[in-house]
Parts: structure tokens; C-alpha cells; sequence
């Protein structure tokens, strides 16, 4: 949906000038698309995109991992195991706990990563998170559905604690390989339930 910056201001009660630079912020980020006329729209899904966010993320995260492994401290894991433990709980609201997993990759990836990295790597973050959502909705998570993101995010402290950097490279990089898998798996199965709404109503406005 297209909305209008005027509109945006009068409904948050703020000037233009911090909502446009908040949509710039966003469009920088690729969580938006902005268009003439001083309006902007959530930028859409699509499979190709997502490819390509993973397709970086496996250039990038694997090799960090596997220099940052033999850097990581006693605290350092220990900081990567309570904030795992705090994203099992799902105690948190929303961007709580998606800011729990952030922190919870930046942990193993940080001992070893340049300014330009942790740059790169939170554009990437962000943008992926618009599509992992649709897969990890925290709202809609059974225990069980907890335990298993817990699971999934076990290897990577083992990993870590191993001190190889073989062992963190491969963890990592199998990681990214199943979240992409059930995202874009995730991500048809929305298409093709938008798709068959928006066949659904089309059919329903001709027959009236």
C-alpha cells in the first residue's frame, strides 16, 4: 500500500522532515521504495531478492565466522548463550526478540569484522528479516516451535565453543542454507494464497 509523507506526518503528529529521513533510512535498507510525489510503499517480496540477500550472506558470514571462532572469549559465549536462551523464551514483544537474534549472530561474528563488515552485514540483517518473519512470526510460536529455533541455533554455539574455524565456517553456512530453504518454501506459499485471493475478488467484481 502507497502512502503519502503528509499523510505520514499528520497521523504521527511530526513534521515531513523526520519521516523523510526515516523512509530514507528504510529505503536504504531496502524496506521500502519511495516514489515521486512525496509518497513511499513497503518495497514487495520476491524470490530473487531473497536469493540474493542469502547468496551475500554466505560470501560473508561463513569466512567471518571462521576468523572470529578462535577470537571468541569465555564472555563472549557467554553472552551468545543467554541471549540464546532469552530468544527461546519468546518472553519478548516483536523487535525485542528479532533484536535478540540479531545480537545473537553479531556475538559469534564481531571478534573478527571491520567497520564495512558490521555495515553490510546489518543492511542485510534488516532486509532479511522482512522475509524470515513471515516464517518466524513470534506471535505465532508454539513451545514447540521455540524448542526448535533453539535447536537450530545450537550448532552455531557448539560450533563456536569448538574453536575450529572449520567447524564455525560450516555451521554457519548450513544455517543460512535451511533458513533460506524454509523462507523461500514459506514465501510461495504466500504467493500463491495472494495470488488466489486477488483471482478470488477479481472473479467476485466481475460477477457484480
Amino acid at each position: 500500500m502507497q502512502r503519502r509523507i503528509a499523510e505520514l506526518s499528520s497521523q504521527l503528529e511530526v513534521s515531513h522532515i523526520p519521516v523523510r529521513e526515516a523512509l530514507r533510512r528504510l529505503e536504504a535498507q531496502g524496506l521500502v521504495v519511495l516514489r515521486p510525489g512525496r509518497s513511499a510503499m513497503v518495497s514487495p517480496l520476491h524470490r530473487d531478492e531473497l536469493r540474493s540477500i542469502y547468496h551475500l550472506r554466505q560470501l560473508i558470514e561463513p569466512d567471518l565466522a571462521a576468523r572470529s571462532c578462535p577470537l571468541l572469549t569465555p564472555d563472549d559465549l557467554a553472552r551468545a548463550e543467554t541471549l540464546l536462551e532469552t530468544y527461546a523464551t519468546g518472553a519478548q514483544n516483536a523487535e525485542e526478540l528479532w533484536a535478540t537474534h540479531r545480537d545473537l549472530h553479531m556475538v559469534l561474528l564481531r571478534p573478527a569484522a571491520t567497520e564495512w563488515d558490521l555495515r553490510i552485514l546489518s543492511q542485510l540483517s534488516y532486509a532479511c528479516d522482512r522475509y524470515t518473519r513471515i516464517v518466524f512470526d513470534p506471535y505465532a510460536a508454539s513451545p514447540h516451535d521455540l524448542a526448535t529455533r533453539t535447536d537450530a541455533h545450537r550448532p552455531l554455539l557448539a560450533a563456536a565453543r569448538s574453536g575450529s574455524p572449520a567447524e564455525a565456517r560450516l555451521a554457519i553456512s548450513a544455517h543460512l542454507s535451511e533458513n533460506e530453504k524454509v523462507t523461500l518454501e514459506a514465501l510461495a506459499v504466500l504467493t500463491a494464497v495472494t495470488d488466489g485471493k486477488a483471482t478470488a475478488a477479481g472473479s467476485r467484481k466481475i460477477r457484480h
